[in-house]
């Protein structure tokens, strides 16, 4: 046990909680976006290495500031989505809450998808997992979909559920690549294309019926 009383478990999850809020203060602000971690060391209060005990390369430390937050985001979009709600609805009841936290802190994020779009090592796979994760539980909400006769029998949800989260992508990649994140205009630009998506792009002479 550490002088402080903490046992030598607490003692380095203190120390990851605060290198996180460092980094995250540190590359909030947008001309901060090639700082080196040796500042986020000094931030934090500990040394460079230490940083690095917890987290290998910098793509690491950013995935693992976002993932503590979208997790608690994620939750509680989903605890406030209606079950009886139609299933854009519910859809939107998830974009919604996920632009406006991007929006907080744009210049954080556009960081971390630069540094971490095609992250390795043990924090890829984490993130991967993650998205796939979210992209399955889409599709479990379009299967209720169909079982409720608003999607057609046979709709792929696993496909559609990729598409949403293609189209969610693109439209955060949009929102982002903007001087001022508007979450609001993002999430009208994600309905409008989820709309079309939901449409198809077949005439009924096309699709043969």
């Amino acid at each position: 046990m550490s002088p402080s009383g903490m046992t030598r478990k607490e003692a380095a999850e203190q120390t990851r909680r605060k290198i996180l809020e460092a980094a995250k203060e540190i590359y909030a602000e947008p001309e901060n976006a090639d700082t080196p971690i040796s500042r986020v060391a000094r931030r934090a209060g500990v040394a460079e290495g230490t940083v690095f005990a917890h987290f290998p390369d910098k793509p690491s430390l950013l995935a693992a500031a976002f993932q503590d937050e979208i997790e608690r985001v994620l939750a509680q979009a989903w605890a406030a989505i209606a079950p009886e709600a139609p299933c854009r609805d519910k859809l939107m009841g998830l974009v919604r809450p996920l632009y406006a936290f991007y929006a907080k802190r744009p210049a954080l994020y556009r960081v971390l998808v630069k540094e971490s779009l095609f992250l390795q090592g043990e924090w890829g796979r984490k993130v991967m997992e993650f998205t796939l994760h979210f992209v399955a539980q889409v599709a479990e909400l379009m299967e209720t979909a169909k079982r409720r006769n608003e999607y057609r029998r046979d709709v792929d949800c696993r496909i559609a559920a990729r598409g949403f989260f293609g189209l969610y992508f693109i439209e955060l990649l949009s929102g982002l690549s903007d001087d001022a994140f508007d979450p609001d205009a993002t999430a009208h630009r994600f309905e409008m294309g989820l709309c079309q998506f939901e449409r198809g792009l077949l005439t009924s002479r096309e699709m043969g019926e």
